[in-house]
């Protein structure tokens, strides 16, 4: 018999080595198998990778459509005009459908916005010269076929907000699948249709106070739907807002949102109020979507190295008023101010802000950034559009009021 700590011993023992001319031997073979293995491990992975490559191609292809209709209704503009009752605009009752393009989807429209920036095409002629010319940016509905491609996976059925950036006012649009947000369950198709123009403008306007240091700004065309959005947004930002308005019952209605500081620009104390307000908040910075005088005016009550940014023509399609003096002189600034060059001066990180901006508005789209629509068909568009012309005399005030196309 072999004691424990014998046996535990000679079993922690090295085997004995083969003699030296059966090691050489031996080589060889060993080397065989193990080349073997590294062989039979590549086939696998080959086939591993192909099988995964052939499932990844069957998963890209093309889906859906099988059932949409040979043709479509859409809003073209014909022949512009500067005169918007002049342009041609007419409503295609037998439009083809969009042919897709990999990385693209079909949506089937349930609403579009209509924003003043879709009808400034009705009004100069297209740098492409393309008419017919499809109008509308941004839209939501239903994904109802896909292009394929790795970016289109699992949106087939999905209800989403869209910007193609043209051609929303139609029963069906195509978009690539990087244009897209998808919805949840909780909110409202039609009220997702403005997730993209308005909502992103205000998170642009107060990202630029912010970087320029700003806490406060005047905004003028404050009873608008971004107005509102403006009015609900700002505290959030750390910036406080000088409300412009023209008509008393917009004063009451953006107290009730919460808003401090209103103004009526047609009240006769407008001209102290506004300088009081400057000089108790410090402001410097000013956005105006009114055209016309409404910049001049703002230049000229606003302190040395201020700036306007004009974004919009609610009023005119032209600034007036300016001084010069204030420009040369005083340091001050009219710059123009567009969603996406205001993202991009950010800086760098301007895209990921813009990206999580998105998903920010869209957990608030039903409080921050809810909108009020007006319902209008198709085939009203244009006469409810011309009505509200700022540069047609006797047109009613677009303030207030947000337009919407909706479809079956």
């Amino acid at each position: 018999f072999f004691s424990s700590s014998s046996s535990s011993q000679a079993s922690r023992e090295p085997p004995p080595a083969l003699p030296p001319r059966l090691q050489r031997e031996d080589e060889p073979h060993r080397h065989r198998i193990h080349h073997s293995a590294m062989q039979f491990d590549a086939v696998w992975a080959s086939l591993a990778f192909g099988a995964l490559g052939c499932l990844l191609l069957l998963a890209c292809r093309r889906r859906g459509g099988k059932d949409l209709p040979k043709a479509m209704r859409r809003l073209v503009v014909v022949e512009p005009n500067a005169d918007l009752a002049l342009a041609r605009v007419v409503v295609e009752e037998e439009a083809p459908l969009p042919v897709l393009k990999r990385g693209q989807v079909l949506i089937k429209v349930c609403a579009a916005s209509i924003n003043p920036s879709d009808y400034g095409a009705w009004r100069a002629r297209s740098a492409k010269g393309e008419y017919p010319l499809p109008t509308g940016q941004e839209c939501s509905g239903v994904v109802v076929a896909t292009g394929g491609g790795v970016s289109t996976l699992g949106l087939l059925g999905r209800r989403v907000a869209a910007f193609p950036g043209s051609g929303t006012y139609a029963d069906y649009v195509a978009c690539s699948a990087w244009r897209l947000v998808c919805l949840p369950g909780s909110v409202a198709l039609a009220d997702a249709c403005e997730l993209f123009i308005n909502p992103l403008t205000v998170v642009a306007m107060l990202l630029t106070a912010r970087a320029k240091r700003a806490t406060a700004i005047i905004h003028t065309g404050a009873s608008s739907a971004l107005g509102q959005m403006l009015c609900k947004a700002a505290p959030g930002f750390g910036v406080e807002v000088v409300h412009v308005t023209h008509r008393q019952q917009h004063v009451e209605m953006l107290h009730r949102l919460g808003a401090t500081h209103v103004l009526n620009s047609s009240s006769d104390s407008y001209g102290a109020q506004l300088d009081e307000k400057i000089r108790a908040l410090r402001v410097k910075l000013a956005f105006d979507c009114v055209a016309g005088d409404s910049a001049g005016a703002l230049v000229a009550k606003l302190p040395p190295r201020s700036t306007v940014y004009a974004y919009g023509r609610l009023s005119s399609s032209y600034l007036s008023a300016i001084p010069v003096i204030d420009l040369i002189y005083r340091g001050k600034k009219v710059e123009g101010f567009m969603v996406t060059r205001a993202f991009a001066k950010l800086g760098p990180l301007g895209l990921l802000r813009m990206l999580l901006a998105m998903q920010t508005i869209k957990r608030e789209l039903q409080t921050t950034f809810a909108t009020e629509f007006a319902d209008v068909r198709l085939e009203e568009v244009y006469e409810r559009v011309v009505a509200i012309d700022p540069e047609r005399p006797g047109a009613k005030s677009a303030t207030n009021q947000k337009l919407r196309v909706v479809f079956d």
